[in-house]
């Protein structure tokens, strides 16, 4: 078995006020490039006045808003050209993936990290998902330095848009039922790490179902309590840990690998990664003929207004030669077949079929 673990950030904090230490954080640096987005900035920056104010030497420069190579490149060559020493990365996740890639290309170059949603374990993870310009997913590279240092501010999150911390709360749901399929295997009872990434993939089911719609409805009341900072760290680090101590054997199956080839659909953009996941997870459990457990989360995705079906998705009206099409591209996954879950084309084929009829139904 080979299985290398890779915990999370350097240095993790999540609690009210924490940015007002930044400033006194990166003093120790001579330069700090800080990579920002476009409406998250003027959210993020009320928290960062004192970084703003103070005579730290910063370059500010925006997001392209896709994680792509060139994206990347062009941030290495920002950081290089001002002999950059750490880098901030302010905004959400396809940001966060393109800031920790430009870091770990940079010899010496330190990354800190400040979401501003909690749409996903981007912000943890010491790997980046990649896009080509055009918004189609090209899979992930993964890093073997992990971002330095990871701060996240509550009220800033609480800020958000809720529909991107709705995706996040469906991308989390989706580690239970991506991985428990490859962690239950008895070859894997015996080794320590997998057994802990399966433990943090039910805690992400147990708090999400428990406290997930609380949470949300706490957002959208604005009122910051504490289960609505459980479900960000839930959403972020929880998650975060799942692949990170589980490896190749707790990242990704059909869910996952549903969210990677369904970008191929222009129609599929409008909607966020873990809407797109949601849908994933949903042709998983009818590809384990698990109808029953597709009945319970109905519920959760009923009042959040996730997508449970193609038509959900704006694709309805693809034929079934494009679904049958859509379901060879799944199956081709990379990383779904290394994870060696048994799913052949036709059998997967049919299951998308049958959800479809099955949504209609009910």
């Amino acid at each position: 078995m080979s299985l290398i673990v890779r915990t999370g950030p350097q240095e993790y904090e999540c609690r009210t006020g924490v940015l007002e230490t930044l400033t006194h954080r990166v003093h120790q640096y001579k330069k700090v490039v800080l990579i920002h987005g476009t409406t998250s900035w003027d959210s993020a920056k009320p928290y960062l006045k004192g970084l703003i104010e103070s005579d730290v030497e910063y370059q500010l420069s925006p997001f392209n808003g896709e994680c792509t190579y060139a994206e990347v490149d062009r941030i290495v060559a920002l950081a290089e050209e001002s002999k950059a020493d750490v880098i901030i990365g302010v905004g959400g996740g396809k940001l966060c993936d393109a800031v920790k890639y430009a870091a770990v290309k940079v010899a010496g170059l330190q990354s800190i990290l400040v979401p501003t949603l909690a749409s996903n374990c981007a912000p943890w993870t010491p790997l980046s998902v990649m896009y080509d310009e055009e918004g189609i997913c090209l899979g992930f590279d993964i890093h073997n330095e992990q971002v330095g240092m990871l701060l996240i501010e509550p009220a800033l999150i609480m800020n958000s848009p809720v529909n991107y911390f709705i995706a996040g709360i469906a991308d989390t749901l989706a580690k239970w039922y991506e991985s428990d399929v490859i962690l239950s295997q008895p070859a894997h009872q015996t080794n320590a790490f997998l057994q802990m990434a399966r433990a943090a993939a039910q805690q992400c089911r147990d708090d999400i179902v428990q406290h997930g719609l609380q949470a949300v409805s706490d957002m959208r009341a604005q009122t910051l309590t504490p289960v609505f900072t459980q479900i960000i760290e839930t959403i972020i680090a929880i998650s975060g840990l799942v692949g990170g101590l589980g490896d190749s054997y707790a990242r990704t199956t059909i869910g996952h690998a549903v969210h990677d080839k369904i970008t191929i659909f222009p129609e599929s953009h409008a909607f966020l990664h873990g809407e797109k996941v949601a849908y994933g997870v949903m042709v998983q459990l009818a590809f384990e003929d698990n109808w029953s457990e597709i009945d319970k989360l109905s519920n959760v995705y009923d009042e959040l207004a996730l997508p449970k079906s193609l038509k959900d998705l704006e694709l309805g009206q693809l034929s079934e030669k494009q679904i049958k099409a859509f379901a060879d591209e799944i199956v081709q996954d990379e990383i779904l077949v290394s994870t060696g879950y048994p799913v052949t084309h036709e059998s997967l084929y049919q299951s998308m079929i049958a959800l479809e009829v099955y949504m209609k139904s009910t």
